[in-house]
């Protein structure tokens, strides 16, 4: 019996010392969970790392974004200080319109860095909330879970304070009966029927007692994995909830960064009204003082890319005078089907023809040369201002190959073939902007010969006479061969 209440005792000191170990219990799913945290933190490490790639790709065009935007005003500031030195002179000159056309030049450039980037930005922010909305519903879930293991545990570790509580109350009743031997226990009875009850009695109390201990023991091994699976539990409730947060920040820096770069576009976009109703109102004023051509800044590139091809439609079917015949394609009535080249109508391998005379008589001042306007902007001829009605003539003798009449772009303009020069390269000459044309297509004109009057039709807002000279369909300076 003595070793049985020192069996039951010992087993007692162990549950004791695990209940205590309850509250260091805690700590270790404490622990645990750090641990958790600690190798998803190396594993998101690692996977940062394998896409560092990826980051560094992000960060350089960041910092190539800051470095453009950086230029641009940097630029701004040089237009906006030129402005200022120009604006001493009350005289309006071309070089303040172009400065300023220069200024909105760059404003546009800013508004479609800083649209491309709001829409880049919007688009992450799209993303991110769908990232956001799904993460809420794994953190609803797992908050949840943790919920309902809480209320499980705390049910377990009820029933296992109950458990334990009748197990110290045996342990204290044992304690305080004594120390007592089973065989003066049995050798005191007075019978052998008394002996036989009591043997039973010491039985059955020894099969309780350890009943009640495979119990608590049993009670304390749930507990036990309650406890982790608890501590799991939240562990990953606060790993997705952390990562929740973290996005939720990252959505407010997004939408607040959209907010800033939306006031500054409309900012931009007001600057940009004023600089262009200013330019407008300026070149008005400058074509009204001296009728000097100037042309309009703003004209849809689409339609000067569609005469374009339809000039090097006609240039590229033109053949060299060393075949009989030179076909033109294209099915306008403003064109032909086909040149006859007889005799000296054009040149044939001959760098005569690129000895060419001013197209309009008597003017040869330019107001705007090749291949750029002050501002910077292309422009793939040269300009002679003159008044309307004055004579233009060929540059050289050739053949007509396109007449045309427009309301935008060149206007009424005309080109002529003069042959190949001694390279083998086809010579074509455009005249443009007239108010009257006096030739047709396939009409042989010389040197010097009247083709249109000037004018200002077209992309223009003053009188003049638009001249290029383009040699196997491209432009060059005209002045090059000009005498």
């Amino acid at each position: 019996m003595n070793k049985k209440i020192l069996s039951l005792a010992l087993a007692g000191v162990m549950l004791v010392c695990n209940m205590s170990g309850t509250t260091a219990f805690a700590a270790q799913a404490t622990t645990q969970a750090v641990q958790a945290q600690a190798q998803t933190t190396a594993a998101h490490n690692e996977n940062s790392t394998s896409t560092s790639g990826t980051t560094m790709s992000a960060k350089e065009a960041e910092k190539k974004l800051k470095e453009q935007q950086a230029e641009l005003e940097k630029n701004l500031k040089k237009t906006d200080a030129k402005l200022k030195e120009l604006e001493k002179s009350s005289k309006v000159t071309e070089e303040y319109i172009d400065t300023l056309d220069q200024k909105i030049g760059y404003i546009n450039e800013q508004l479609t860095l800083l649209e491309n980037k709001n829409q880049k930005i919007q688009e992450e922010k799209n993303a991110l909330e769908k990232k956001i909305k799904s993460n809420q519903k794994q953190v609803d879930a797992l908050q949840a879970e943790v919920d309902k293991a809480q209320a499980e545990y705390d049910a377990l570790y009820s029933e296992f304070q109950t458990v334990y509580n009748a197990y110290c109350f045996r342990l204290k009743a044992m304690y305080m009966s004594g120390s007592c031997n089973i065989f003066t226990a049995l050798l005191t009875c007075k019978d052998i029927s008394s002996f036989l009850t009591r043997y039973e009695m010491i039985k059955t109390v020894s099969k309780s007692d350890s009943a009640l201990l495979k119990e608590v023991n049993s009670k304390m091994a749930e507990v036990t994995n309650k406890k982790n699976g608890l501590a799991d539990k939240k562990a990953a409730y606060d790993k997705k909830k952390s990562e929740l947060d973290s996005q939720k920040k990252q959505l407010s820096s997004k939408q607040k960064s959209i907010e800033q770069n939306s006031n500054s576009i409309a900012n931009k976009k007001a600057s940009l009204a004023t600089d262009r109703a200013e330019s407008d109102k300026l070149l008005a004023e400058l074509t009204a003082q001296n009728k000097q051509y100037t042309e309009f800044r703003n004209e849809d590139s689409s339609l000067i890319e569609q005469v374009e091809n339809e000039i090097q439609a006609v240039i590229s079917g033109v053949k060299p005078p060393e075949e009989a015949t030179t076909a033109v394609a294209g099915k306008n009535s403003s064109k032909i089907d086909k040149i006859d080249q007889k005799g000296s109508d054009v040149y044939s391998k001959s760098n005569a023809v690129l000895n060419m005379t001013y197209p309009v008589p008597g003017h040869h001042g330019v107001s705007a040369g090749f291949p750029n306007y002050s501002s910077g902007k292309y422009h793939g001829g040269i300009d002679f201002p003159c008044s309307t009605g004055s004579k233009v003539v060929a540059a050289q003798k050739g053949i007509v190959i396109t007449v045309k009449r427009l309301n935008y772009s060149y206007g009424y303009y005309v080109m002529i073939y003069h042959g190949t020069d001694a390279q083998g390269r086809s010579v074509v000459t455009l005249y443009a902007h007239n108010s009257r044309i006096l030739v047709s297509p396939g009409q042989t004109v010389k040197k010097g010969e009247a083709i249109a009057k000037s004018g200002s039709t077209g992309n223009s807002t003053g009188p003049h006479s638009h001249f290029e000279v383009r040699l196997n369909g491209s432009r060059v300076n005209p002045k090059n061969y000009l005498s």
